[in-house]
């Protein structure tokens, strides 16, 4: 075929259109080149706009761009980067392994020493390939006028453009022996890659072995607690277990057998959502009767003829937002507090220094250093500090565009900090309320002597909150329905004016309401009176949980962590799935008590569901995901089907930006949504802990977004094509494909672009963030522990479905390239295959993981709270998924090295194959591959999750040095004068004192109080569940002081407060400080 291009014919339906796309290979390729500067110059353009955006206003709004800097605990704090638009990238950088690791732990490190990994691999195979290959590929290659003279049979030969002259498909067919050189690099890839592999695996090891014996994770419940799953009946004893675990090192501390509190459980499930429901009915009322009351004011006054100017108006404005601050500052009222919440760790421990006889000097030194969360105390109020300036820096016309944004977020969506306003001493004695004419509102204030505060030993809960819900239960517990004829709010509003549901048909508490169906019920009387029945049901159970029958698992926490790291690799039982699986290091707060009644055969059941599920989930996604590939060849299509001609008057540049940059937005529309379904089919799976649902779903999506992103797509681009011609010539299909498929060739090199460019830059952008305090907050919060937890919860990461996406980009991507007289489309991963088969490939790897190397050592650093890890263990998955790169980067040069033919004088094609010897020393290369991961795997993976024996005695040996240094600073601290300083320059995670010694950064406890609160740790749940709160502002009409009294007259067993918050000017919830029912000891990491 020359190189003109020939009339397209037109097809009419889209038979005619698969059996027209013969022929047409040379006019897609010389368009792919335009297609792919096309989602280049788009994905600058964006990345150059992401960026511009941060750089300008990351200082305006610390809140969004730099959290962790005031609102998390303080060892885990960083320090503000330094002002300036490019002086952040140093600290980012400098930040050693030791200070990151203490901040955020193992699994953000492994993430970014993961993207660390992959840079180690393609910056020295670019350094290598580039100048070898390119020259190879291009100097005397096919090029653009190959197709003419001898060569000019178009049934045998094209010509090659663009980009793909860079590639191995321009090797002339009488310069094969230009091949070894491929060979050699692509042997050079995979042997480098392989031993970049063991070196990191070689070095996770070695880094998580140093976490696991570390005094601070030691110290730690789950570093010696065991999950023990399938236990028999007859050994589901406390007795029987401490009798048969008490032959590992150092005993048991502690057995937790769990219990079915399933019902128990749903019960609170309910009681809290009724509770959220009515704190936003209660706060909806209180608001709606403000803003009917200004109304009214204001027509008042119009008729009066005393309209206020607009610099009164302001002032009368800044006078009531004053006020409203002050009142948000005060105490307000409250009732039917069970005073079940220990708010911090002083009030906890405290009971236990009153309950048993300490030594006096001993007991002021632990007060003072009591520290290990001043969190939300001190975050909370340095918000307002770090967010007063905001705006005042901005351009004029941005700042009277965000007005109102600007103020919204001077207050952190609500939160007003201390102040002494004018308003202050009058608000100490009444609140600036008037309690309601004839009507004595009776609350239940939190007493202020320390034994009232203090409330009981944890040891000794369970007897105590017995006696005090049995007690409730013999009183009267009926619920009296609320006569609301004098209600305060009816001055202001009609009964039609309060929030109304409806019902779950058929009493299916699971069920979510429906619109016009179920019966229609008033929302603060339908939800008080379940709260109510719910509370006095649920505190009756938790103080009876005996009752509840026993499940077939327990948790056992041992004194010593090599106990628990043996007690898991131990046969416990002669029959098969009994006492198992045993698992160890678990977290309290990542267990998921759901799934803790689950027997072993339910499990296996709800796997192979789940699996079922996953594989009819990657079928089904086909349509949608085929849909974007199919996008990519739009300029095809258009030419080939008659109803999609108008496509053709589009001007190219916007068809080639539809054609390179819609697909790749589709695409990652789709895979948005995945996530979530996979989450929920892993939990749903019967895991026990959040860590294995991470573990199941890196796995699931893995494989999804290989058959998606990989395989669907690859067929999907080329389909309109192939199919009416195989079906014609089925014994073809190998030419068929060759012939057809490079319609599709820079699908997955514009997606790489998108990922690198856009993606990376909307991470540093935080434009999830964004939409959520500009969009979502002023639409949702209307509540202020709405506006308090969108204030305090910080961006998480779930790195189940974090690892997966940018394995995939390391190890899934497809190219086209002329391999002699064939054009060959195979998919194969960008940066290994790329590197010899089209080696410019290797700069944009480059880009790509450097950039969001960059972008997301700053987000952990400054922005994202990790909640929960897993110490690291998705990184070695992660490492052997990209083994699956270099399987398809083998079987590709495979079958190209057999594909490639000698040309005779006469320019045809000979039947010879010149590469046969590449061929089969890539299969030797392939099986030895193979090979080394087997071996890899077996010899590694025994220690990627448990301890070794051999380094008890080195941990118990820094433990004695911890011990110490404890004491040395408790000396220090009485004296006024510590010493200690953090070892940043050892590859040790533990900070030392200045003589050495390791100390403890985050557990400033003795033992004795570490077991004193690891006691209900794991304890289920459901008995550790407190009455909610129902936190209402208070408002200068008495309305909100009005509904805490009659939901006291109600029923005592509902407890709702309106303290530390208000209503401003405009009827808009502030708050000052966190929900009553708040406690900080639950941040605590035990």
């Amino acid at each position: 075929m020359s190189s003109t291009s020939s009339v397209v014919p037109i097809a009419t339906n889209l038979s005619s259109a698969l059996s027209g796309g013969k022929g047409q290979t040379q006019q897609i390729q010389n368009q792919s080149a335009s297609v792919f500067f096309a989602s280049l110059v788009s994905s600058i353009v964006i990345f150059g706009i992401e960026v511009a955006a941060f750089l300008i206003i990351k200082g305006w709004f610390p809140r969004i761009y730099q959290p962790r800097t005031y609102l998390v605990p303080e060892k885990e704090r960083t320090e503000p980067p330094p002002r300036g638009i490019w002086r952040w990238i140093l600290p980012v950088y400098r930040t050693s392994k030791v200070e990151f690791v203490q901040k955020c732990g193992l699994d953000a490190y492994f993430f970014l020493r993961y993207l660390w990994l992959l840079l180690k691999i393609f910056v020295p195979s670019a350094a290598v390939i580039l100048p070898i290959l390119l020259p190879i590929n291009y100097v005397g290659g096919k090029g653009p006028n190959f197709a003419t003279g001898i060569y000019s049979n178009a049934t045998t030969w094209n010509n090659v453009t663009g980009l793909n002259q860079f590639s191995f498909g321009n090797v002339r067919p009488d310069e094969t022996n230009r091949y070894w050189a491929h060979l050699i690099l692509a042997v050079g890839v995979i042997v480098w890659s392989c031993w970049v592999f063991f070196d990191e695996l070689r070095d996770y090891i070695k880094l998580r072995q140093a976490y696991l014996t570390s005094p601070q994770h030691r110290l730690r419940a789950s570093a010696t607690t065991v999950l023990v799953s399938g236990i028999p009946k007859e050994w589901c004893t406390a007795k029987a277990l401490d009798g048969l675990y008490d032959v590992f090192p150092g005993g048991i501390r502690n057995i937790w057998i769990n219990r079915k509190f399933d019902d128990l459980n749903d019960k609170i499930k309910l009681r809290n959502k009724l509770a959220l429901s009515l704190e936003s009915a209660e706060t909806n009322l209180i608001q709606n009767a403000k803003k009917a009351q200004m109304k009214r004011a204001k027509e008042e006054a119009k008729k009066a003829g005393k309209k206020l100017t607009k610099v009164e108006e302001k002032k009368e404005k800044k006078k009531i937002d004053e006020k409203a601050a002050a009142v948000a500052n005060l105490d307000g009222v409250s009732a039917g507090d069970p005073h079940q919440i220990r708010h911090n760790i002083r009030e906890i421990l405290g009971d236990r220094g009153r309950q048993r006889s300490r030594d006096e000097s001993r007991n002021q030194v632990h007060k003072r250093r009591l520290v290990p969360i001043p969190l939300v105390g001190q975050g909370i109020e340095v918000v307002g500090q770090g967010l007063g300036n905001i705006g005042r820096t901005v351009l004029g016309g941005f700042r009277t565009v965000g007005k109102e944004v600007d103020e919204r977020l001077n207050t952190t969506n609500g939160f007003v900090p201390p102040e002494d306003g004018e308003f202050a001493t009058q608000l100490q004695t009444t609140g600036g309320y008037e309690p309601p004419e004839d009507k004595t509102v009776t609350v239940r204030h939190e007493p202020e002597d320390d034994d009232a505060r203090s409330g009981h030993d944890i040891r000794d809960s369970a007897s105590t909150v017995v006696q005090r819900r049995e007690s409730d239960t013999r009183s009267d517990i009926s619920y009296n329905e609320d006569d609301d004829h004098d209600a305060l709010w009816r001055k202001y509003l009609k009964p039609k004016d309060r929030d109304t549901m409806r019902l779950p048909i058929f009493g299916w508490t699971w069920m979510i309401s429906l619109p016009l169906i179920g019966k229609k019920v008033d929302t603060i009387y339908y939800c008080r009176k379940e709260i109510a029945r719910l509370n006095v049901e649920i505190e009756e159970d938790q103080g009876n949980p005996e009752k509840f029958p026993l499940m077939n698992s327990a948790f056992i926490q041992f004194n010593h962590q090599v106990a628990a790291h043996m007690a898991c690799q131990s046969v416990t039982h002669h029959l098969p799935k009994q006492m198992a699986p045993r698992m160890v290091e678990i977290s309290p707060n990542d267990v998921i008590w759901d799934n803790m009644s689950i027997t072993w055969w339910e499990s296996y059941i709800r796997t192979v569901v789940v699996l079922v599920l996953i594989v009819g989930l990657v079928i089904g996604w086909a349509i949608p995901v085929s849909f974007t590939g199919t996008l990519s060849q739009i300029q095809y299509l258009s030419q080939t089907l008659s109803w999609l001609n108008w496509l053709q008057r589009v001007p190219a540049v916007i068809l080639a930006v539809i054609q390179g940059l819609l697909p790749q937005l589709l695409l990652a529309l789709l895979l948005l949504v995945l996530p979530i379904i996979l989450r929920l089919l892993a939990k749903n799976q019967g895991v026990p802990t959040g860590m294995a649902v991470e573990i199941s779903v890196q796995k699931f999506y893995f494989a999804f977004l290989f058959v998606q992103v990989f395989l669907i797509v690859s067929i999907s681009t080329t389909i309109t094509t192939v199919v009416a011609q195989i079906a014609a010539s089925p014994q073809s299909i190998p030419a068929i494909l060759a012939e057809n498929i490079p319609k599709a060739a820079n699908y997955f090199f514009s997606y790489l672009i998108l990922q690198a460019l856009s993606v990376s830059a909307g991470a540093l952008l935080q434009v999830g963030e964004l939409f959520s305090w500009f969009i979502l907050g002023p639409l949702l919060d209307g509540t202020a522990r709405k506006k308090w937890a969108r204030q305090m919860n910080l961006p998480t990461t779930q790195w189940g479905t974090f690892f997966p996406v940018f394995t995939n980009l390391a190890a899934i991507g497809e190219h086209s390239y002329r391999a002699n007289h064939r054009t060959e489309k195979l998919t194969r991963p960008p940066g290994f295959i790329y590197a010899v088969i089209s080696p410019l490939i290797l700069i944009f790897n480059v880009i790509t993981f450097g950039l969001f190397w960059i972008a997301y050592r700053y987000n952990s650093l400054y922005v994202t709270k990790f909640r929960s890890d897993t110490g690291g263990l998705l990184f070695p998955t992660a490492v052997n998924q990209l083994f699956v790169g270099l399987y398809f980067m083998e079987a590709s040069l495979i079958g190209l090295f057999f594909l490639v033919t000698n040309a005779d004088a006469a320019g045809n094609a000979t039947s010879n194959a010149p590469c046969k010897p590449q061929a089969i020393i890539m299969i030797v290369i392939l099986a030895l591959t193979v090979i080394y991961q087997v071996l890899l795997s077996q010899n590694f993976s025994p220690l990627y999750r448990y301890m070794p024996i051999t380094l008890e005695d080195d941990a118990v040996e820094r433990d004695g040095e911890f011990a110490r240094a404890q004491e040395l600073r408790s000396m220090d601290e009485e004296r006024g004068d510590s010493t200690i300083t953090t070892n940043n320059n050892s590859n040790d995670i533990r900070p030392t004192t200045s003589s050495g010694a390791n100390v403890e950064g985050l557990e400033d406890l003795t033992p004795a109080e570490r077991d004193f609160l690891v006691q209900r740790a794991f304890q289920h749940e459901a008995l550790r569940a407190k009455r909610p709160v129902v936190w209402i502002p208070r408002d200068d009409l008495g309305v909100a002081d009005d509904e805490v009294y009659r939901t006291q007259r109600a029923s005592k067993h509902i407890w709702i407060s309106d303290q530390y918050t208000a209503l401003d000017s405009k009827a808009r919830v502030v708050y000052r400080r966190s929900p009553p029912d708040f406690s900080e000891v639950d941040l605590i990491d035990l």
